[in-house]
């Protein structure tokens, strides 16, 4: 990962926690951070257990950053953000704590009116899968779907047709929200049945053969221990767990793991 996308993360970052930035320059921001942010990325557990016991106001701490190691500036205090470092670690793990759900408005490139003084946006559901299929080798791919909220209709490769739009965090002047006519959970269950339609037609040879795999493990297993009625308490327990290894390693199976999900509500239908 470059310093320029690291710095652009760390921008980003700041901007969707709230954070005040004092300063920015090439190569630099100083940052007052936010309660949250504070709270991930400033290791003060016993101050906050303070602050919340007395009921004062908190003082959240001022960080400054660079980017680039070869370029920090004499006299004053910075600290160095880059790829792997510490603070950019519990940076990734408060965004992922903190992501996994979004509600993001589109941003246009001017004020919006209407002939009725406020336009509406379309909402939309979006959901990112970790769809694993896994025997004794292992193949993941990441699904995004979304589906509108108020007709049904389900996209796919959803995060593709909107990523390259501006969000905002907050709801627009001169906008609105159209009330969705599909209640949540059907809306999830609309992109769980078009989830398990697109697993179901892949190719399943994978999995015929890792079935024939593990039933020649299985022989195998079978012909090294003796007949069973020569067999000891302990030995029997063995075999049975030798047993249980073997099917859980080969016996193939799909699992699926949402990574994030969001509300997003669109200015224009998803690009094709």
């Amino acid at each position: 990962m470059e310093p320029t996308q690291v710095e652009s993360f760390a921008e980003r970052y700041l901007t969707a926690f709230d954070c005040r930035i004092l300063e920015r320059a090439p190569n630099r921001i100083q940052a007052e951070l936010s309660v949250e942010a504070d709270q991930d990325l400033v290791h003060r557990p016993f101050y906050w257990m303070y602050v919340e016991k007395m009921g004062l106001s908190p003082q959240t701490t001022t960080l400054t950053w660079v980017f680039d190691g070869a370029d920090i500036p004499e006299g004053v205090r910075t600290e160095l953000l880059s790829y792997g470092s510490p603070r950019f670690n519990q940076m990734l793990a408060s965004a992922q704590k903190n992501g996994r759900f979004v509600r993001l408005y589109e941003e246009t490139p001017r004020p919006v009116r209407s002939g009725i003084g406020s336009k509406p946006y379309d909402p939309w559901l979006g959901v990112n899968y970790h769809v694993s299929y896994i025997c004794d080798m292992k193949k993941d791919e990441v699904l995004h779907l979304g589906v509108h909220l108020r007709t049904g209709e389900v996209a796919e490769d959803f995060y593709r047709r909107i990523q390259h739009r501006n969000w905002s965090p907050r709801l627009p002047a001169h906008r609105h929200i159209l009330p969705p006519l599909l209640p949540a959970a059907e809306a999830v269950g609309e992109l769980e049945y078009n989830l398990q339609g697109y697993i179901e037609h892949q190719d399943l040879s994978w999995a015929r053969e890792a079935m024939e795999r593990m039933e020649q493990e299985l022989e195998q297993l079978h012909a090294y221990y003796p007949e069973e009625w020569r067999m000891s308490d302990s030995l029997h327990a063995e075999k049975k767990q030798r047993i249980r290894e073997t099917v859980w390693q080969y016996h193939p199976r799909v699992e699926v793991e949402v990574i994030n999900a969001g509300l997003f509500y669109l200015d224009s239908p998803p690009e094709s």
